[in-house]
């Protein structure tokens, strides 16, 4: 079954970078490329909260230590002498152009706000229906798999600007990229270096134990909507209108 169900996810990814706003991600003006990445940030600010409703929801003692972890890595340093994971976030922002003031003064558009109800009421939902698998199917894919898709779209614009070392490298969003990779369940493990392998260890387990692929896929099916959607928005941006005419 799991091995049927890495091939479903496979599909499901495939799908999600087939999307025509990152089809053209290397060709729009560098100012709606911004755009982008400005309403993008507000779902980053949307992590810390998922992850907490979740583990608020979750019954299973070494799911819940799992995600604990993994939330914490979110702000690295107790003393206040490391930036959090948002200020690295910020720190990219600007090394790609965007300035403080566009960064604070930045509003949620409508579809960016519904994109963050829809993904607060599905994890609602199962934290009250006391779901572990969906719950942890909804930190795993949208929290870390889906990410590190976006982010590795994005960086195929951004590796002209910054890099992975260096002076000018990047500290949210390649590293990002990197650790919230996905590792299929079959190949998962508690001691990954990726978010994605260590949830999805865990989840392997629950779904070998409970055999309730169903729930897994029709979560992950709909977080592929939800996510479609806040991308949907951005082919209104004037670059992407000019490409989709030629």
């Amino acid at each position: 079954m799991i091995t049927n169900l890495d091939n479903e996810e496979e599909k499901l990814i495939a799908l999600f970078r087939s999307h025509k706003v990152f089809q053209g991600i290397e060709f729009i003006s560098q100012k709606d490329f911004l755009q982008i990445l400005l309403q993008r940030r507000f779902l980053s600010l949307e992590f810390t909260k998922v992850y907490d409703m979740a583990i608020d929801g979750l019954t299973d003692i070494e799911a819940t230590k799992i995600a604990r972890k993994i939330l914490r890595e979110e702000y690295p340093d107790i003393n206040g002498n490391t930036p959090s994971h948002r200020e690295e976030l910020v720190h990219d922002l600007i090394s790609l152009g965007a300035t403080q003031s566009e960064i604070s003064g930045s509003r949620q558009t409508v579809t960016t706000t519904r994109t963050i109800e829809e993904i607060e009421s599905l994890i609602s939902v199962a934290g009250s229906e006391l779901c572990d698998i969906k719950l942890l199917t909804v930190l795993r894919f949208w929290g870390e798999i889906l990410i590190s898709v976006e982010y590795g779209e994005f960086w195929k614009r951004m590796s002209k600007q910054l890099s992975i070392s260096g002076d000018n490298q990047s500290r949210f969003y390649y590293p990002h990229y990197c650790h919230d990779a996905r590792e299929s369940m079959e190949k998962a493990s508690l001691l990954s270096s990726t978010h994605s392998g260590r949830l999805g260890s865990r989840l392997r387990e629950m779904l070998e134990t409970e055999k309730n692929g169903e729930y897994f896929l029709e979560m992950e099916r709909e977080i592929l909507d939800i996510k479609t959607k806040f991308y949907d928005q951005f082919t209104e941006l004037p670059s992407y209108k000019l490409l989709l005419v030629n």
